[in-house]
């Protein structure tokens, strides 16, 4: 076998893998072994960067930690009623704190609440938020998973609000989100988009480039009783009556930029923006088990990153703002999401321990 690029390998392993499942001699305990044994030519080829642009730290491991502000808005609305009578929830988070660790290709963060943060808000039913993520970050093409849970919303629409002028609380409603997303990077030997990500490399000298997103996402928002209540019900559609649940399924594609602006070799501005649009197959469920058809809608979906930092060759550090809109018109129903995060990046480069470079040799592809 030739060498090959990491994408077509991480394919090629997971149709390997029920061949191994079924053979003697159980390999998956021992990668090292299972790479000998079903692709013993198999080497990954190594990036050619360009060096003057790119930096690497192929040896380090890169530990972060970062404080975010979150705001998560989420409306729902009828499509053909001129009365007010939608639904804006919104959450009561804390301030997040996050932890996450990078070596070579590869790196895992999770994060959760804090007591206090800038959106705590005591009018509000207290949120829970908890999410985790692993991210594969070569040169040209980008992957990560992840996982998003926020239990917890009020809902401040005027037409669900008291006489005394609370809001609606929903305790029990829940938003829960898996995410695969993979990019490529069509200047990856200049540009660096793993850079104000990761912090495994860093841009040394200022790049744009044009990037390409692909993903699939599954959401789920349900509580315990219909989404929305009696006083709305006359506005929408009966079919949406008692609707508990709604799933879900989303597609997307679409074109982007990224660019790394570098001052003085330490300092940058980063930025990345995405407009992307989504196939939206979803569904109405009274209760989580019944049957029904599914619909489909095509959405738009633009996000951006920026942040503004200092790299050296052991620290960095910065301040970073994301951004996600969209707006679905569903059947009988308007679903818009808005979700943005504002928050403080550490980091310091740490020499890998030796175990660390054994485990990884020993579990990745050959010349990863």
């Amino acid at each position: 076998m030739k060498s090959c690029s990491a994408p077509w390998v991480l394919l090629s392993l997971l149709l390997a893998v029920p061949t191994a499942a079924a053979a003697q001699e159980n390999v998956l305990l021992h990668p090292d072994k299972f790479y000998r044994k079903f692709f013993p030519h198999l080497r990954i080829r190594r990036p050619l960067l360009d060096t003057a642009y790119i930096k690497t730290y192929p040896n380090a491991l890169s530990v972060g930690v970062h404080v975010l502000s979150p705001g998560v808005r989420l409306n729902l609305s009828p499509r053909t009623s001129e009365v007010p009578a939608a639904s804006n929830f919104r959450t009561s988070m804390g301030d997040i704190l996050g932890f996450s660790a990078g070596y070579r290709f590869v790196a895992a963060g999770f994060a959760f609440l804090l007591k206090s943060g800038l959106q705590k808000n005591d009018a509000y039913t207290p949120s829970a938020y908890r999410t985790a993520t692993i991210k594969f970050l070569g040169s040209a093409y980008s992957f990560q998973f992840k996982y998003i849970r926020i239990k917890g919303f009020t809902d401040i629409g005027s037409i669900n609000r008291s006489l005394d002028g609370s809001y609606r609380l929903r305790p029990d409603l829940m938003s829960k989100e898996f995410q695969f997303e993979g990019i490529y990077n069509a200047n990856w030997k200049r540009y660096s988009y793993a850079a104000p990500i990761t912090f495994a490399q860093r841009q040394v000298r200022s790049q744009v480039g044009l990037l390409l997103k692909a993903g699939a996402f599954y959401n789920q928002l349900s509580g315990d009783s219909a989404i929305i209540t009696r006083t709305q019900q006359p506005y929408y559609d009966p079919a949406f009556a008692n609707i508990t649940t709604l799933r879900r399924v989303m597609v997307e594609a679409g074109p982007g930029v990224g660019g790394n602006l570098v001052f003085r070799r330490s300092f940058f501005v980063s930025f990345v923006v995405f407009s992307s649009v989504n196939l939206y197959v979803y569904k109405y469920l009274e209760t989580p088990q019944q049957k029904t058809s599914a619909r489909q809608a095509f959405v738009f979906r633009p996000e951006g990153r920026a942040s503004i930092g200092y790299q050296s060759q052991r620290m960095y550090g910065g301040l970073r703002f994301e951004y996600d809109w969209s707006r679905a018109a569903l059947q009988s129903i308007t679903l818009s999401t808005a979700n943005r995060y504002i928050g403080l990046d550490f980091g310091y480069r740490f020499t890998a321990p030796r175990a660390m470079k054994k485990f990884y040799r020993k579990t990745m592809p050959p010349g990863m």
